[in-house]
């Protein structure tokens, strides 16, 4: 609190309050959300989904844009009898020859929880500068940000993602910018090692090879708003990626198409979902015209971040 407190009695000016409104509010809330509850897990029915491999939906929809109604240029996903659609109400873990490749849980967090992080989420994409993926392999709309670890461009070892004017960022402002998306990382990735260890051990192997202690995540954090992603595949380290969706009013379509495995995730605020990040996956066009919003967040480790880290550590150790 005592970092709140600095910023206000620094005389910040009222229109600098009003842009910083959402973390003053993320952490007055922080006090009413006890560790119990950060903790507590949820338990939802389950369904086995049984899938195939299905590697001509996997070209049909790499770098393609979808959507769930007749659009031009677009593949209607909910046109297309291969794809078997989750809907809102369903947790379920897909299985492909005994094996797990992804799954989604709804209600993944007490509702206290859930608006907790979902102004943590906001208060992140405000302070950090947005990005493209790419405009060939990764085509993507909306707004993205990164938080956590990257190859550093001035050279080859592991750095942090850039924060928005950081030189006109007081110490006290950046040391709560920090620790709120390190919150929300270690968060998505403790609930996942706890409840859905398969997601994590790629991450704890890699740690354990470069001779990392820490516990928590390693690797970015990406926070996203009203996203929408082209079919494409994913060069990270990690087998998994582990996402987290925040809602505020009514949201429609964008549902998450996985055609890799000939499956789609009607997208529910309040919901967790996983996939492999090699896998052809992508965002479906979003209906935003009942003035919602959708906040999405996932963690993975990339291979340029895996190979800087992988640098770094050896650096230290000579």
């Amino acid at each position: 609190m005592d970092n709140i407190q600095a910023l206000n009695n620094e005389g910040e000016r009222s229109d600098e309050l009003k842009k910083y409104q959402e973390l003053l509010d993320c952490w007055n809330n922080q006090y009413k959300i006890t560790k119990a509850q950060l903790k507590l897990i949820i338990k939802r029915p389950v369904e086995i989904v049984n899938v195939t491999h299905k590697l001509n939906l996997a070209k049909k929809y790499l770098k393609k844009k979808v959507s769930c109604y007749e659009k031009v240029n677009c593949i209607n996903l909910l046109k297309d009898n291969e794809v078997k659609i989750i809907g809102k109400n369903k947790s379920v873990i897909f299985v492909c020859n005994n094996r797990i490749v992804g799954g989604v849980v709804r209600e993944s967090a007490n509702k206290k929880v859930a608006s907790y992080f979902g102004a943590k989420i906001k208060a992140t994409m405000e302070v950090h500068p947005s990005f493209n993926r790419g405009k060939i392999n990764h085509a993507d709309n909306g707004k993205m940000v990164a938080h956590g670890q990257r190859k550093n461009p001035l050279d080859s070892f592991v750095g942090n993602y850039v924060f928005k004017d950081e030189k006109d960022i007081n110490s006290e402002a950046l040391k709560v910018y920090v620790e709120d998306g390190d919150l929300i990382a270690n968060w998505i990735y403790d609930q996942a090692r706890e409840n859905l260890p398969w997601i994590t051990e790629s991450y704890e192997q890699f740690k354990k090879k470069v001779n990392i202690r820490r516990n928590g995540m390693i690797g970015a954090l990406f926070c996203a708003k009203n996203y929408e992603a082209n079919g494409h595949s994913d060069n990270d380290r990690s087998d998994w990626a582990l996402g987290f969706v925040y809602e505020e009013g009514i949201v429609k379509d964008g549902h998450f198409f996985y055609p890799e495995y000939g499956v789609a995730i009607e997208m529910t605020s309040n919901s967790t979902w996983y996939w492999l990040t090699k896998a052809v996956h992508g965002t479906a066009i979003i209906d935003l015209s009942e003035g919602g919003t959708r906040y999405t967040t996932a963690i993975t480790l990339t291979e340029k971040t895996a190979r800087a880290i992988e640098r770094t550590e050896k650096m230290k150790n000579q």
